[in-house]
């Protein structure tokens, strides 16, 4: 018996052998996994393993490709085989062709390259389970088709079996009865989650238009915000799983609070972060506006958190920030089986990248949402920066307040750093997205505070924005291993200010008060 196909489609060869690794190790036993470089010949495929009878549950498929598009292939295939699920795994797909897939293809799912392999991975799998399950009651459905035929044409001669049939239907009605019921309990508890992450203002226009739960997308001119808590990976390391639950579940209650009274809508959880826009499901003129009283609000709340945290015996920690503005679309993606209201288009991806640049206690906002702010919006500089995916640089703004109506302000605590009269050096690694460089930077510290340091490199420099890991102390000769984390907040020849992006843990106390001569060093 032949096994069942997941079909990958994409015109880079090394995109197809990176899913065939990928998929090989969760799925090679029970699927076949076909790779193909186009859309003519995916098609071709497609209809002899139609023909022969052989199951394709899934096909994942790139847009932009040479001949035939993605959102074409797909409706091609969905003609032949309308229970495929398909998934565009695209990093150029335009808003057009995802709502092309979504209408006319049943895709279950976009995402966006580069992808994570266990979003990747867990997504087939739902999509599998969801094209079996359409299965099954597809043929249940045709088996008691036929079973009511039957019992019509006996009815007269086998009164007795006739009976003991109708009570077979009775109880298979019944069994689709209960899935039925099931389905509806879950609708009801999806309804209810939707309603703790968005405004009540948000959750009665959703109740009053049902419309707005169908499958497809619109354009809306938005804003984005993304935080994300600094250091919270370390600190993960450190501290009991209990301690970083009860951590992190009052913060996220306490966010989705200020979000939803700020008219906002949560997208997703990113790990310790948040993505959330303003401006839909429901329209806002001053999406802008609320989105950055919502981000001030949000550092504002993180100090009386913290508050409680430093009394639980629990450190202290810190967010960063970014938002941005501009036309997405907006809508809920998927399937009638499975959907998922989220957003496509650059300011998406955009917020991250400002989100990014930030350090705790700071909120970065873009030259585009500066200029839909209908308040007045205080400023406390503003720089230039090139970004991935940005032809030209941006200009960001760090905000530390608006009037809107009402007065929302937040400037973090000043914090004067103090002068190192003792010979202390670092050794410093420049870190590229999550990996560490194996070239290792030296410098000297002459100003330190809990939260920054002034260090006067040896035969090197760094740029702005850079982040960096500080895998060692020297004090006085003597080397301190340590793992913490900054970024490059100044930079003037080879003097740069480094702002900690993990703060300061109960052993590194003893370490700050050694480099400013409190204590011994041990």
């Amino acid at each position: 018996m032949n096994k069942p196909v997941l079909l990958c489609v994409d015109d880079e060869e090394i995109i197809l052998l990176s899913l065939k690794d990928q998929l090989r190790e969760h799925f090679s036993e029970e699927f076949q996994l076909e790779m193909v470089e186009s859309g003519d010949d995916a098609l071709l495929l497609f209809e002899d393993l139609v023909a022969s009878g052989i199951d394709v549950p899934v096909v994942i498929c790139d847009q932009i490709m040479p001949g035939m598009k993605g959102n074409q292939l797909l409706r091609r295939i969905h003609s032949l085989s309308p229970k495929t699920f398909s998934v565009l795994l695209t990093g150029q797909a335009d808003a057009g062709a995802v709502g092309d897939a979504v209408n006319h293809a049943n895709l279950f799912r976009y995402i966006a390259k580069p992808w994570e392999e266990t979003d990747l991975v867990l997504t087939i799998k739902e999509a599998v389970r969801s094209f079996y399950q359409d299965k099954q009651l597809q043929e249940q459905n045709l088996a008691l088709q036929a079973m009511n035929e039957n019992l019509e044409k006996i009815v007269e001669a086998r009164t007795v079996e006739v009976v003991l049939q109708k009570e077979e239907i009775q109880r298979q009605m019944q069994n689709i009865e209960f899935q039925r019921q099931e389905l509806e309990l879950r609708n009801e508890f999806i309804r209810g989650v939707f309603g703790r992450y968005v405004s009540d203002e948000v959750m009665n226009t959703v109740l009053k238009n049902p419309e707005a739960l169908q499958i497809g997308g619109a354009k809306r001119d938005i804003t984005v915000l993304m935080s994300d808590l600094r250091g919270f990976t370390t600190l993960t390391d450190r501290l009991a799983p209990e301690a970083i639950m009860s951590l992190l579940n009052r913060y996220f209650e306490r966010m989705i609070e200020i979000i939803s009274e700020h008219s906002g809508i949560i997208i997703e959880f990113l790990g310790d972060g948040i993505m959330a826009i303003f401006g839909a499901p429901n329209h806002l003129d001053d999406h802008a506006d609320s989105a950055i009283a919502c981000a001030l609000s949000m550092q504002l709340a993180m100090e009386d958190l913290n508050l409680v945290h430093v009394g639980e015996g629990l450190p202290e920690i810190e967010m960063g920030i970014g938002l941005t503005s501009g036309e997405v679309v907006v809508g809920n993606i998927g399937s009638e089986r499975r959907a998922k209201y989220g957003v496509v288009g650059t300011p998406a991806n955009l917020a991250a990248r400002i989100e990014a640049l930030s350090t705790g206690q700071q909120v970065l906002i873009s030259a585009e949402t500066l200029e839909r702010c209908r308040g007045t919006v205080h400023i406390e500089h503003q720089f230039q920066v090139s970004v991935k995916g940005i032809k030209d640089p941006i200009t960001i703004y760090d905000v530390s307040g608006i009037t809107y109506g009402n007065v929302v302000s937040f400037r973090p605590r000043p914090e004067k750093m103090q002068h190192i009269s003792r010979e202390v050096g670092v050794e410093l690694a420049v870190l590229d997205g999550k990996s560490v460089s194996n070239e290792h930077l030296y410098g000297k510290v002459e100003e330190l505070s809990r939260r920054s340091a002034r260090v006067r490199l040896v035969e090197a420099s760094l740029s702005r924005h850079s982040d960096v890991r500080i895998c060692a102390v020297i004090i006085d000769g003597v080397r301190i291993e340590t793992e913490t984390y900054a970024k490059v907040t100044k930079s003037d020849d080879a003097a740069v200010t480094l702002r900690f992006t993990s703060l300061f843990f109960e052993e590194s106390e003893a370490l700050l008060q050694a480099i400013l001569g409190e204590s011994d060093v041990e």
